[in-house]
């Protein structure tokens, strides 16, 4: 995996908030990033930036062991919106091969 992959995953840019992660000590509760880091925005590639206590909110104590365990809840608690088009892929298939089934069967 590059560095560039490391720095965005599921439409979030962690690159934006990569100086948050390098000053940490694990383990860290949600209310420690809030009160330390609350203001810090997120960037993100489908919509506008999210602030981590807005991020943490309601998460409470939930506690992170490692920066690999927070850059995964972050993913978990982000909104729907920040991955972009649900169920869409550009990858292959195409509605012509369902069809081109169906007609092999109705037939």
């Amino acid at each position: 995996m590059s560095e560039s992959d490391d720095d965005h995953e599921q439409g979030v840019e962690f690159g934006s908030i990569e100086s948050v992660f390098e000053g940490l000590s694990y383990p860290v509760t949600a209310s420690e990033l809030v009160e330390q880091f609350g203001d810090r925005e997120i960037e993100r590639t489908s919509a506008d930036p999210i602030a981590i206590e807005d991020l943490f909110a309601g998460a409470g104590d939930q506690s992170f062991e490692s920066d690999e365990e927070l850059r995964q809840g972050m993913l978990n608690m982000m909104p729907a919106e920040s991955v972009g088009r649900q169920r869409y892929s550009d990858r292959g298939g195409s509605d012509r091969d369902d069809l081109a089934e169906e007609d092999e069967t109705s037939g």
